[in-house]
């Protein structure tokens, strides 16, 4: 889990908690987390019902998160933890650009069909706000793990364009690989092509531009 977006746990009068306690009860407080979200929605969620599923007093609970949007935090910090390290075996398997490149691309949008609870969490949650998502989307250590991809990219196009490509190419991949994902999964009745099909293709097309 990424440290940087965890909240201190507050309040007096008892020993200190280790750090493994702390993770622990977090760990806890976002298993419930997940599952009332994804059984009732997001919005739906109050702290106290939060409290309740957890088996703790919802004063236990602010001691630990000082708002719901930060147990959510929490939660997509997990999930893109997750999304990255499988990244990042995948490309390390890979010695050519383009295959790598065509690996991780496809691992991005294979993670999210084979855990669409987990996207309609972290993309399609309902009573969340730019605000809310913009405190996680401008977070240094979350935007570093994306490096993955354009660091493959810049690999791929093997030196041709300059910086401002590089990041065009970059984001334009990563666009086309959430439209794969989106459609896949929310519009699962329509006969798509493979997976690994669209983003073969998407990725040629890219380095053809």
């Amino acid at each position: 889990m990424n440290s940087s977006l965890r909240l201190k746990p507050k309040g007096r009068g008892r020993p200190a908690r280790s750090p493994e306690q702390i993770e622990g009860v977090r760990a806890h407080i976002g298993a419930c987390a997940l599952k009332l979200f994804r059984e009732e929605g997001y919005e739906a969620i109050s702290m106290r019902r939060l409290a309740q599923e957890a088996g703790c007093t919802v004063m236990t609970l602010y001691k630990y998160y000082d708002r719901k949007i930060d147990v959510l935090r929490d939660l997509w910090a997990q999930v893109f933890d997750e999304l990255f390290d499988e990244l990042d075996t995948i490309a390390a398997r890979k010695r050519k650009a383009v295959a790598r490149l065509k690996a991780i691309a496809l691992g991005y949008v294979e993670f999210w069909l084979a855990r669409r609870d987990r996207y309609f969490m972290v993309f399609m949650s309902s009573g969340v706000s730019q605000s809310d998502v913009s405190v996680f989307v401008s977070n240094d250590a979350v935007l570093a793990r994306f490096n993955v991809f354009r660091n493959s990219v810049a690999k791929a196009l093997d030196g041709a364009g300059g910086e401002t490509e590089l990041t065009l190419r970059t984001e334009l991949l990563l666009c086309t690989l959430n439209g794969i994902a989106h459609n896949l999964i929310t519009i699962s009745a329509y006969p798509w092509f493979k997976p690994q099909k669209l983003v073969h293709v998407a990725v040629e097309a890219l380095l053809r531009i």
